[in-house]
């Protein structure tokens, strides 16, 4: 009773109603006690007069559960009316010896009730003053002693309400403070009560203490129950926002842990683990989900602020960081692929450098050469050199196209001339090459580039057909290399322009460097790379800007491997 009388000092207007029932239960709870205390004494001692007392607690018993029956607890008129009970049945019961019990009684109660009266208090405390003044009068004493005990009930009654309203207003004052914070707060904030939940733990789990998580972790209903043990009492505006609730009142009560993810779960072991060794601060990141069903990741930071029971005042302050998961998130993938992409790279140039080495010592030993053969692994030689020479290329511009400094030419480009010098480079054969595609604007050298990437690809990955169509619209002039390969799955049909991407395919799986720097290629001279599946053939097409502007409107050639 002690505490709830101290909670009622310095409660918020939002929790008086939670005070107030839990007074009027508490009293009417120890009002039926009294009387059953009475009754059980009057029937052991043989004694009728105690049946007589047991009926004035009857009667403050009746009325404090009458007020709970009707769902209008109020611990004002509790008490109140807990005072006209003991004024009027001391006059029908009492006698000298228990007019100073009484009167003190009914001086306390009623102070005690006053703490309740938020409206009207001066009226309040005038009209229960004049009630305790006439008191007296009712209990068959001389007038002029009911007159001088009346003043002396009245005013000690009038004092004593003074200096708890002092208090209580003092404390209200440092409180409203609080609640200020508490309410207006930019931070969301939640109230909870883990009591509950820490005493079901402790039910369940009687090992040792540095154990109890493993304990959690390996039954989960346990968990579950005792999260369903907790509490939200209190939460403010910005919580309601972030948790995307309609009021206070969607997020208010216990959580149903059944609907919880395991993760979520597990986060709650913490926050038990944390309690069950009386910890006072704890922190962790839960991921949750809005009511409105976003998931989102938060940042807990919770305070235990109980004064005497432990977990049963816990301060509970969110934060939005489900941004900083992702970029998290985004950073480990970005590793995740530069690390697979530097194997791969290491991969693709230890094939040509093992190659290098292999005909070098073998042009190196003991054994004499013919001049065909000398011949031949000079050719072989330099064909894994400029396959290597190709790698470190586009490795420097994916370098440099992070910083901006690739130096891009604008001139008039054969296109003719571009395909063929790629195609002999890399002494590829084609049926029907293209002898009329209109001239681009762009670099001839990071065409050649582009069509190196796009060929190779097709070499290395492609089905055993390959088709170059060309032609040109009125503002650009196209080349599509086509092959009769699996492809990639549609999920990755842009992932593999990703710098670091890789294709996911049970046919290949590329590193993407020469995909990406293609297209940043492409783009950097005013043009596109794209790919589709068309027809059971993968198509990469490129996209140049025409050199002067052509009236027909589609010119189309093609050529076949």
């Amino acid at each position: 009773m002690s505490t709830r009388l101290a909670e009622s000092l310095v409660a918020a207007e939002s929790d008086m109603a939670r005070i107030h029932r839990s007074v009027v239960r508490i009293g009417a709870a120890a009002a039926w006690f009294a009387a059953a205390l009475f009754i059980v004494a009057g029937f052991l001692a043989g004694n009728e007069d105690l049946f007589t007392e047991a009926m004035g607690a009857v009667l403050a018993a009746s009325l404090m559960t009458a007020l709970i029956l009707l769902k209008r607890e109020n611990a004002a008129v509790a008490m109140v009316g807990a005072v006209f009970v003991v004024m009027v049945w001391h006059s029908v019961i009492g006698n000298e010896d228990t007019i100073i019990p009484a009167a003190v009684a009914m001086v306390v109660i009623s102070a005690i009730g006053m703490l309740f009266v938020v409206r009207s208090q001066r009226f309040a405390i005038g009209a229960v003053s004049l009630l305790l003044f006439l008191a007296p009068q009712l209990w068959h004493l001389p007038f002029d002693e009911a007159l001088t005990l009346g003043t002396v009930i009245a005013v000690s009654f009038i004092l004593t309400s003074v200096i708890f309203a002092t208090v209580r207003s003092a404390a209200a004052t440092l409180n409203q403070r609080f609640q200020m914070l508490f309410e207006h707060s930019p931070t969301a904030v939640l109230e909870e009560d883990w009591s509950e939940a820490v005493a079901y733990v402790r039910s369940e789990y009687t090992g040792r203490p540095e154990r109890i998580r493993a304990f959690l972790l390996a039954y989960p209903a346990v968990v579950r129950r005792a999260v369903n043990r907790a509490r939200i009492l209190r939460v403010n505006a910005a919580a309601v926002a972030l948790l995307e609730a309609s009021g206070p009142d969607d997020l208010l009560g216990v959580r149903d842990s059944d609907r919880m993810a395991p993760e979520t779960l597990e986060a709650f072991v913490d926050a038990l683990v944390a309690l069950y060794e009386g910890k006072t601060f704890y922190e962790q990141e839960v991921p949750a989900t809005t009511m409105k069903g976003r998931p989102i990741w938060l940042q807990a930071r919770s305070v235990d602020s109980s004064s005497e029971k432990p977990a049963t005042t816990i301060l509970v302050g969110l934060a939005d960081i489900t941004h900083i998961k992702a970029r998290q998130e985004a950073m480990a993938e970005l590793v995740r692929s530069k690390d697979e992409f530097i194997a791969k790279v290491s991969h693709e140039l230890r094939t040509p450098l093992t190659a290098v080495l292999g005909l070098t010592r073998e042009m190196a030993g003991e054994r004499a050469l013919s001049e065909s053969e000398h011949a031949e692994l000079m050719h072989l030689v330099a064909g894994q050199a400029e396959e290597m020479a190709y790698i470190v290329d586009d490795l420097l511009v994916a370098a440099r196209a992070e910083t901006g400094s690739i130096s891009i030419e604008s001139v008039t480009v054969d296109m003719v001339a571009a395909l063929r010098s790629t195609l002999n480079g890399l002494a590829m054969r084609l049926d029907d090459l293209p002898d009329a595609i209109p001239d681009a604007v762009g670099d001839p050298n990071r065409v050649r580039q582009i069509l190196r990437n796009l060929l190779t690809n097709a070499q290395r990955y492609g089905g055993p057909k390959t088709r170059i169509l060309a032609g040109a619209t009125f503002d650009n002039v196209w080349i599509e290399v086509c092959d009769d390969g699996e492809g990639v799955p549609a999920e990755d049909s842009e992932h593999i322009f990703a710098p670091y991407g890789v294709a996911h395919s049970g046919v290949h799986g590329s590193v993407g460097l020469g995909l990406s720097v293609a297209r940043q290629l492409a783009e950097m001279m005013k043009g596109s790379l794209t790919y589709r599946r068309d027809r059971g053939e993968t198509v990469f097409r490129l996209n140049l800007p025409i050199a002067g502007h052509h009236e027909s409107a589609l010119t189309t050639s093609e050529a076949s491997l």
